[in-house]
């Protein structure tokens, strides 16, 4: 082991050393030792901090002059630093008697290579100074004259005083010692490691002269690496192990390597010896003498790194590259196995592996930091399991050669090349001649009982290391190599029981393992057989599980090379592997038909199941669809198949079933047609399939919301004896089904006509299409929580036609309808809840109905429809209107406003409702064309009320505003699906596609929206149709040209799409309406700027619309104010006053107002208000009313001349003045 402790020499005066001051200053100075936090700094500028250094103070005169060995030494051999001691008091004294020896001293070191030195001079304090000034008083005049005889190198101080006895009590009394000495020893090593650095690299430049060694150039490296581990630089002590072993394997590949004798491993106890330990062989003399073997070179080589990474507390690190080294030099060992005594490589492994858990069991339990991490001690526990495995795997070998074990799975699974496959040796008695020296394995040679102790013993070992290091499925395979053993022994029945109890563990997600999992099931079977056990739902749930694995074997060959796929007594080949699963399949079946229950498996790997193209068929004479499954069995045989189905979801997640009949599906793709007798239509994706072998359910679970990559698509499975199944795409995943026009369906809309003071309400439209109904029960749910009253539910007008058979009924839970004909269409309105925030209703539509066969008159199977049906609440218009009152006449002026991006086209307006109002609006021309409002323009529509009797508080009434408009989307898609039925009759996919690709060029291209919007002709260009397609080209031709044609107001297609929104309007009440006129008593032709002018302000006053039924005489408290408009008018006069309001009545004001400027004025304006409740009312309303101003004289201008007159200049034009 290198000396992990540095010399420093000291010398001193006899009379000094002999001297109790001494004593004391030796034992003061061991209180700080080891010494601490020294710097280091490397070649390349690093630095490195030595975090404690012991130290060892030894006298120069004990010390061996240097000698001139050319074996390399470590550079701890020889002292890093040299002292010096001494005590003065005066300069006389100095230079008598201490300057000579000091002297002869610093002569003597100076020879000394790469050491440095320190002299100290030992002083008395000044009495006089107390605390931290005692520790380094004023100069002495000695330490003067030491520094200037001694310090030859002016860059270094060699000198420091050292108070004593201040130094005994303050620890500060050595920083400025302890500082120079670390100093001085770093900078020693510092040019000692420089010094052997370039020894070492003059050896290798070296390496191609005759005569170069490299043991011995391994020597003087080592020295090195030793050193930097005795000094505690462990890290740069591991990384020249590191360059010897590289130098080392480059020798290797170049085969130059004649330093070396033999490849060694001969010695008694090679194969039991500790792997780590260097002192159980002089290793280090062997190599000086290159005497080495192979052998022991890379085992010392090795053991020095794992050395040092212990001493780092690597335990991992030690753990983890000795199972690599032992791993890869065994198999170059085997390389030379015949050189070796029997099982000498199987003793070496199993030794080896044991030793290092044992070794690094003992560091362990000093490095107690490692104890509080619990991530370390789980992998530390599954590196020990892993090695102790390795360990016993080499028993699984020798059983096999003695013929203890078969050379069958899974004991034949231990030997990790073909290389080692080899016929057993010894399992016909054959003699026995090995040296081993491993105790337990030398009694297991001959003994099969001690074999099988230990075999178990060291398999157990391992699963405790493997349970606490939470390698599960490891310890799992363990279990299952004991219960090979026992099945070995013909332990059947503990046997069994483990085989049954693990493949459940290895089926499992995390910790899936096939190739075990088929041996697990394969040797289950095989027992339950030996056992004589009847046959139960266990042995149908592990024969089940392994035919999962049969229908996988060429995935994993290996399972099929190693016998692990069938039982041992069945030879493996396809014919007869095809027929052992075929009798396998018939007790399957035979166990199935005697269960009491169905059996459930979910993503069995036997078989598949995917669409064929993804596209259904419509039935076309009835209701319901086809699907083309493909099912793939994936065992060598033909399976007779009871049922088989194949469930959808849609986008409101209810699952509907196509179900395929009895089917015999050879091995491979079977293309099976399935049947939906529901009524369906969109796009739907698969979530489950699912066929049936006798009481056996076998079901795949298609999960969208995994995500599957379409390339490599995996589901895996919960149950045992399951692959990840191998599914088609996620894109093959999804069904679409096409529309039936023919058949059922109902539609959800908001009903023709909207009231907003009503209750929501929404309308439901079915359409029996070509089906005669006996019934139809109708559900109607939200999944947004919206209540929908089916109990109020009510036949619209005219619904029913002519047929008086049909019968409608309605309660809380549902609607039912009778006795429907062909072709036949009812609409009812349904009220509900108040609609979600955001203005979109989902509801979904499901019914059961009961179809009568025209031919036999008989009633067919129930038949079941569903959809989910989106309606747009959000109503696209908002209405706002503005009141103004003029006499006995209201103009009502209303602004209708987009709500949403959609344009709307507004067909008609009219105010309805009041009594004794006239209702009148300006006449539209024939040529005037609807108006279209967007978010960026509105509609203004204005009406006149006159009322010719006096409106009364008590009286107050409702108008409704109907609005009748369409939105330019519904109106487009009504002509277009028009046009297209009209132009592709009986062509419905010709008519879909050409459809799709118009709705394609409308929003690609907003070029035809403004033409559209001013003259209603959709004009697009044809777009590409992607082939050359004669027929439909022509028919798309003739579409867009029947498109230029402007709509009608008659069109069948557009009105059906009309809308109706009635809007209550409340007539407005108006308690005092003030009429303002002001008469100018001038000439209005000859009124000029500054000119007073007499005016005369009348407020006339009405209660026509605002009347208080009393039989007295109602009058308001009134104030008038009228204001001063200072830019253009000054007024004079009363201007603010107060007068009685009564009906019908007038007040007037006589003012004189005087224009400001010349130019066309505005008149002034008068603002009233009411002082007070009306009097004469019977207290029957005390509030202030309500009052409206409107100036007659407003659109009035006044003009104003500019004032005439004279003036006179006098301009001086030169000359005296």
């Amino acid at each position: 082991m290198p000396n992990s402790r540095i010399k420093i020499s000291y010398a001193a005066p006899t009379n000094f050393l002999a001297s109790d001051q001494w004593i004391q200053i030796r034992t003061a100075l061991d209180q700080h030792l080891p010494l601490k936090m020294l710097n280091w700094k490397t070649t390349d500028g690093t630095v490195r901090t030595i975090q404690e250094l012991e130290v060892d103070f030894v006298s120069l005169e004990s010390l061996k002059e240097e000698s001139s060995s050319q074996i390399p030494s470590s550079l701890l051999d020889r002292p890093l630093m040299n002292m010096y001691f001494f005590a003065c008091e005066d300069n006389e004294t100095y230079r008598l008697t201490f300057k000579k020896m000091v002297k002869d001293w610093q002569t003597s070191i100076s020879t000394k290579r790469n050491q440095e030195w320190l002299v100290v001079l030992v002083v008395r304090p000044d009495a006089r100074t107390t605390g931290t000034s005692r520790i380094f008083a004023m100069r002495a005049p000695v330490l003067d004259k030491v520094k200037a005889d001694i310090n030859i190198d002016k860059k270094k101080d060699r000198c420091v005083e050292l108070a004593w006895p201040v130094a005994a009590d303050d620890i500060t009394a050595w920083t400025e010692f302890i500082s120079k000495l670390k100093e001085g020893i770093t900078s020693s090593f510092e040019s000692a490691v420089a010094a052997r650095q370039e020894e070492i690299a003059k050896s290798e430049s070296q390496q191609q002269v005759p005569g170069w060694n490299f043991c011995t150039y391994f020597i003087l490296k080592e020295s090195l690496a030793t050193s930097f581990e005795g000094i505690g630089l462990l890290e740069e002590a591991l990384q020249h192990y590191q360059e010897l072993e590289a130098s080392f394997f480059q020798a290797l590949r170049e085969k130059n390597l004649p330093w070396f004798g033999n490849v060694g491993g001969t010695a008694p106890g090679d194969d039991s010896r500790s792997l780590l330990d260097i002192l159980q062989k002089p290793y280090r003399e062997l190599i000086l003498n290159n005497t080495i073997t192979l052998f022991d070179f890379r085992i010392y080589l090795f053991a020095c790194q794992m050395i040092l990474l212990a001493k780092q507390e690597r335990l991992l690190d030690v753990i983890t590259q000795s199972q690599y080294f032992i791993i890869s030099f065994a198999r170059s060992l085997r390389e030379n196995e015949r050189s070796f005594t029997t099982f000498f490589l199987e003793s070496w492994i199993y030794s080896a592996s044991l030793n290092i858990i044992e070794q690094c069991d003992e560091a362990y339990a000093q490095f107690t930091s490692l104890h509080k991490s619990s991530s370390f001690i789980v992998q530390y526990s599954a590196k020990r399991g892993e090695l102790v495995q390795l360990s016993r795997n080499q028993l699984d070998k020798i059983g096999i050669h003695l013929g203890f074990l078969p050379n069958k799975p899974p004991f034949s699974l231990s030997w990790h090349t073909s290389e080692e496959k080899v016929t057993p040796r010894f399992a016909n008695g054959e003699t026995v001649n090995s040296k081993i020296t491993r105790e337990e394995l030398v009694s297991t040679l001959r003994n099969q009982n001690s074999f099988d102790s230990l075999y178990v013993s060291t398999t157990q070992r391992a699963i405790e290391y493997y349970v606490e290091g939470k390698r599960r499925k490891f310890a799992l395979k363990l279990h299952g190599d004991l219960a090979a053993l026992d099945h070995c022994r013909s332990q059947l029945q503990t046997a069994h029981q483990t085989f049954a109890s693990l493949p459940a563990h290895y089926s499992s997600s995390k910790h899936k393992w096939p190739p075990l999992e088929a041996f697990m099931l394969a040797r289950a079977l095989d027992s339950h057989t030996r056992l004589g056990i009847g046959k139960d739902n266990a042995w149908l749930d592990s024969a089940v599980a392994f035919l999962g694995l049969c229908s996988q074997a060429d995935d994993h060959p290996n399972i099929i090379a190693e016998g692990a796929i069938l039982p041992e007594e069945v030879v493996i080949t396809p014919t007869q592997r095809k027929e052992y699963i075929v009798s396998l399949l018939e007790e399957v079946r035979t166990v199935a038909n005697g269960s009491d229950r169905e059996i459930h498996k979910t993503n069995h790997s036997s078989f598949s199941m995917a669409p064929t193209t993804g596209i259904a068929r419509l039935a076309g004479d009835r209701d319901g669809s086809f699907l083309d499954i493909t099912v793939t069995n994936l065992l060598p045989c033909d399976i007779k198949l009871d049922r088989l189905e194949i469930e959808l979801s849609g986008e409101d997640e209810q699952p509907f079933t196509f179900v395929g009949s009895e089917s015999l599906c050879a091995s491979g793709e079977n293309h099976i047609t399935f049947f939906c007798s529901d009524t369906h239509a969109g796009t739907f994706h698969i979530t489950s399939g699912s066929v049936w072998l006798s009481k056996i359910r076998f079901e795949w679970v298609y999960n969208s919301a995994e995500g599957l990559s379409p390339q490599s698509p995996h589901v895996s499975t919960p149950l045992s004896g399951q692959y990840p199944l191998r599914l088609p795409s996620t894109q093959q995943q999804l069904v679409r089904i096409p529309p039936d026009k023919d058949a059922l369906n109902m539609r959800l809309a908001l009903p023709r006509s909207i009231q907003w003071d009503s209750d929501p309400t929404v309308m439901l439209e079915v359409h029996t299409g070509r089906n005669v109904l006996q019934d139809v029960i109708i559900h109607i749910t939200s999944p947004v929580g919206v209540k929908f009253k089916m109990e109020a539910a009510e036949l619209l007008q005219d619904s029913l036609g002519s047929s008086s058979s049909t019968s409608f009924s309605a309660d809380s839970n549902q609607i039912s309808l009778r006795n429907l004909k062909t072709q036949q269409a009812i609409s009812f309105s349904v009220p509900h809840s108040a609609p979600p925030a955001g203005g979109v209703l989902l509801a979904n539509i499901s019914a059961s109905y009961q179809v009568i066969d025209i031919v036999s008159a008989t009633a067919q199977p129930r038949r079941n429809y569903r959809a989910l049906r989106k309606i747009s609440t959000a109503v696209p218009l908002q209405v706002s209107v503005m009141d103004s009152f003029r006499g006995e006449t209201l103009l009502s002026k209303f602004t209708v406003s987009a709500t949403t991006h959609l344009q709307v086209r507004i067909l008609d307006t009219k105010l309805e409702g009041g009594t004794g109002l006239r209702i009148s609006s300006p006449l539209k021309t024939s040529r005037q064309a609807p108006v279209i409002v967007t978010p960026q323009r509105q509609a203004h529509f204005v009406y006149q009320l006159t009322s010719e009797n006096a409106r009364y508080d008590e009286e107050r009434e409702t108008l409704y505003l109907h609005v009748l408009y369409r939105t330019l989307r519904e109106e487009i898609e009504a002509r277009l699906e028009r046009e297209i039925s009209q132009v592709f009759k009986g062509r419905y996919e010709s008519g879909e596609k050409v459809k799709s690709k118009l709705i394609e060029q409308l929003a690609a291209d907003a070029s035809w929206v403004q033409l559209y919007m001013h003259t209603q002709e959709l004009v697009l260009d044809p777009p590409s149709l992607g082939k050359n397609d004669g027929e439909l080209e022509e028919g798309m031709g003739e579409v867009i040209q029947r498109l230029k044609t402007p709509l009608t107001d008659s069109d069948d297609a557009a009105s059906e799409r009309v809308q109706r929104l009635v809007i209550p309007v409340d007539l407005p009440f108006l308690h005092i309406l003030c009429a303002v006129q002001i008469h100018l008593n001038a000439d209005l032709d000859s009124i000029y700027a500054g000119q007073p002018v007499p005016i005369r302000v009348e407020i006339a006053t009405s209660f026509h619309w605002g009347s208080i039924a009393t039989t007295k005489k109602v009058e308001y408290s009134m104030r008038y104010v009228v204001q001063e408009m200072v830019t253009d008018w000054l007024v004079s006069g009363h201007k603010r006053g107060d007068f009685v309001a009564t009906d019908d009545s007038t007040h007037s004001v006589e003012l004189t107002v005087v224009p400001l400027h010349h130019g066309e004025l505005a008149l002034p304006m008068v603002v009233i208000s009411a002082l007070s409740a009306a009097k004469g009312s019977d207290g029957q309303n005390q509030e202030l009313p309500s009052i409206e101003t409107y100036h007659v004289h407003a659109a009035q201008r006044i003009l104003v001349l500019p004032r005439g007159g004279r003036t006179t200049f006098v301009v001086g034009m030169g000359g005296d003045m």
